[in-house]
């Protein structure tokens, strides 16, 4: 799955759900456009793209390329006004049926990690909210701002659905330069918009991510995590990192004090044993991985704010400031007060 639409791999040969171009054609046909041009370079026609379940993924890319001409490049605003997360399909309800946003966001990256063929997903949690990330894992050319724009606003779609109003204090960060039309996304966008960043994402405050969400239903999410468990099986056979990479993004979206072992195993309908055992298979432990995120926690208090190295012991559940120093020098092999100076240190006038 990409933000884009589902992926699937079928045998040898990548496709992708029609559901935006279908949205794309609309548009040239709205606009009374010449639609003949839209399928040049592809094995595909209005017939074809109307009746198929999948298309080849080079095929899709090639649409979204034919129609930059004529839509005046702003074939990423025009679909991502179009969606929401129910185009996501399995995924899509997963994400509708989360307890919260945030919930739902780790959702949406743990199913994206098992079927990207483009774009990898991932939701961190900061000081301030959620950092959700949109990493190209191939190169797309000028195609990867349409799966920028339309991803950022199908994020948007989702987060005002599950809050109820529209958000006006998130912040989206472009992966490319401001575009010629970048006055038409006030008409798109509720938050701020900013361009030239190294990888095109979404912050979200804090205050948005864990009120419970009216569309939670219980036994849709619960079948939703079971299928989750199952597919990160059969991942994890192929790619040797299934649960770990799991429980990593999950322990990274999550805001402090970090979730147990326990409560983890819960998620996925599994046993603490059973998770444990998983993540020993793949060569790692919750213990490692734990400390991994707690380590990432401390640095970004210790970069990002003036906290006391007592106070953030306290924050990443230490009971005495003194095992955290301990633990942070073996992690970084320095101390906190060390380490912070440092940065001071090397901060430009």
């Amino acid at each position: 799955m990409s933000f884009i639409a589902k992926i699937a791999n079928n045998g040898h040969m990548l496709t992708i759900s029609p559901i935006y171009a279908r949205y794309v054609l609309r548009e040239l046909q709205r606009r009374e456009l010449n639609t003949k041009t839209f399928f040049e370079g592809t094995a595909l026609c209005e017939d074809s793209l109307q009746s198929s379940d999948f298309i080849t993924l080079s095929d899709f890319n090639q649409l979204l390329e034919n129609g930059r001409s004529p839509l005046n490049d702003e074939l990423g605003l025009i679909i991502g006004r179009q969606v929401n997360v129910m185009t996501l399909g399995s995924v899509g309800v997963a994400a509708a049926s989360a307890p919260t946003l945030r919930d739902g966001l780790h959702a949406i990256e743990s199913f994206s990690r098992l079927h990207a063929a483009q774009i990898a997903v991932e939701i961190r949690s900061n000081l301030q909210g959620v950092n959700g990330l949109m990493h190209f894992v191939k190169e797309l050319g000028e195609v990867a701002r349409f799966h920028a724009e339309s991803g950022a606003l199908l994020l948007q779609s989702y987060a005002e659905m599950v809050s109820g109003e529209q958000i006006h204090d998130a912040e989206y960060r472009m992966h490319f330069a401001r575009p010629a039309y970048a006055e038409k996304y006030s008409r798109y966008f509720h938050s701020p918009v900013s361009f030239g960043w190294p990888t095109s994402s979404i912050e979200l405050p804090k205050h948005w991510l864990d009120r419970p969400s009216p569309y939670y239903q219980q036994e849709v999410w619960q079948q939703s995590q079971l299928a989750l468990e199952a597919r990160l099986r059969e991942y994890g056979g192929l790619s040797g990192h299934g649960f770990s990479g799991y429980v990593l993004s999950c322990l990274r979206a999550s805001q402090l004090p970090l979730p147990n072992l326990a409560l983890i195993a819960q998620r996925l309908n599994v046993s603490s044993r059973t998770l444990n055992r998983r993540l020993k298979d793949e060569g790692t432990s919750f213990r490692e991985l734990r400390n991994n995120v707690l380590c990432e926690w401390a640095i970004r208090y210790l970069s990002e704010s003036d906290v006391s190295v007592e106070a953030i012991a306290t924050a990443l559940g230490y009971d005495d400031a003194s095992n955290f120093r301990r633990a942070f020098k073996k992690w970084t092999g320095d101390s906190p007060g060390c380490y912070r100076n440092t940065l001071v240190e090397q901060k430009p006038e």
